[in-house]
């Protein structure tokens, strides 16, 4: 009898569950302990089949990458959704990130080693393309916000500055707050701060930093969160109320 033949969906959704387990492993035990291994103890394959679709676990890892990115852009498509101004759109999105980055800790650094040399020159090029691209349209949607606030005269370029970068400065920012708060860093706990709150107080001198209008003494951006919330993010927070991780505006 010859093998049986999966179609391509069946080979998909193998390869999506694969991922999946292989995502959960991460969250329970830490990026170091991904491993094919472990992964065959936690699903009804053999290590041959696990093979078929990763030719590495630096490969398994990048792919778990790609799916985190696909999850944040679907926030981020969310977030731009947003009626309202640029500044506003923009500040929802930093809200959709960090929503995601509480609800999955340890992701936000599967993402970031899927950069390192060792992960990429171990894994398949498609695959390491297709993370690239993704993350291209990721970025996109930021940039988009910010060519909409200087086509709307929201915000002003200095001389000798571009869009690219004024993207680069707030994403940076945000990224580093957000791996704080993932981190359970006690840094600012120490001097009596809410990390997730100045992750926003942060993000609103960055934007004020930038003259980009309405300036934060001039509009109520926390009513802007909290509307976001409640319209456009309901179930994530009722997610992170249920993990005990509300969010502090």
């Amino acid at each position: 009898m010859s093998p049986r033949v999966l179609s391509e969906q069946s080979q998909a959704d193998r390869e999506l569950e694969l991922i999946q387990q292989a995502r959960l492993l991460i969250e329970r035990d830490g990026i170091h302990a991904l491993t094919i291994d472990k992964l065959v103890t936690m699903v009804p394959y053999s290590k041959g089949t696990i093979y078929n679709h990763f030719g590495s676990k630096e490969d398994l890892l990048i792919a778990v990458a790609n799916l985190c990115i696909t999850e944040v852009t679907e926030l981020f498509r969310r977030a731009m959704s947003y009626m309202g101004k640029s500044r506003e759109r923009g500040l929802v999105i930093m809200l959709s990130y960090l929503i995601w980055a509480r609800l999955h800790p340890m992701q936000l650094f599967i993402v970031l080693t899927a950069h390192s040399p060792s992960v990429v020159e171990r894994a398949d090029d498609k695959r390491t393309e297709r993370h690239l691209q993704l993350e291209g349209q990721l970025m996109q949607l930021v940039l988009k916000v910010f060519t909409d606030a200087v086509e709307d005269g929201d915000l002003i370029l200095p001389p000798g500055m571009d869009v690219q970068r004024m993207v680069f400065a707030m994403w940076s920012a945000g990224f580093g707050a957000i791996a704080l708060v993932t981190s359970k860093c006690d840094c600012a706990g120490a001097i009596g701060f809410e990390i997730e709150r100045e992750f926003f107080t942060n993000v609103q001198m960055m934007a004020d930093g930038m003259q980009w209008q309405p300036m934060s003494n001039q509009f109520d951006y926390k009513a802007v969160l909290r509307k976001a919330s409640a319209e456009l993010f309901a179930e994530e927070m009722r997610q992170l109320e249920v993990l005990g991780r509300p969010l502090q505006f």
